[in-house]
């Protein structure tokens, strides 16, 4: 097998890791997003507006963000930034709707 060979595959393989970890990624922000429309009633529109635009934006480029070189890192970061506000990982909920 060529060195040319090796390297496509090698960029497949590495192609297909970041996209299903962009995949977990979308879901854990997409439980988010349904945990914060449950706690809707308790924040004040603008505010539940803000979170939920940043939510929306981090989901529709959750592609894009797998793409810098340290984007796991980042995801988790935002996704840690995120639980802070809807607090998903210590709910008492059932257990697939955490994230932790």
């Amino acid at each position: 097998m060529e060195f040319g060979v090796i390297l496509p595959h090698f960029m497949r393989v590495e192609e297909r890791k970041r996209k299903r970890i962009a995949d977990f990624y979308k879901e854990e922000f997409l439980r988010h997003k349904c945990r914060l429309e449950c706690q809707r009633p308790f924040f004040q529109e603008k505010t539940y507006e803000e979170i939920e635009s940043v939510l929306n934006k981090i989901i529709d480029e959750m592609e894009r963000i797998c793409e810098v070189e340290n984007f796991e890192e980042l995801a988790s970061h935002l996704l840690h930034r995120i639980d802070v506000v809807t607090n998903l990982s210590s709910s008492k909920v059932h257990p697939t709707y955490r994230i932790h």
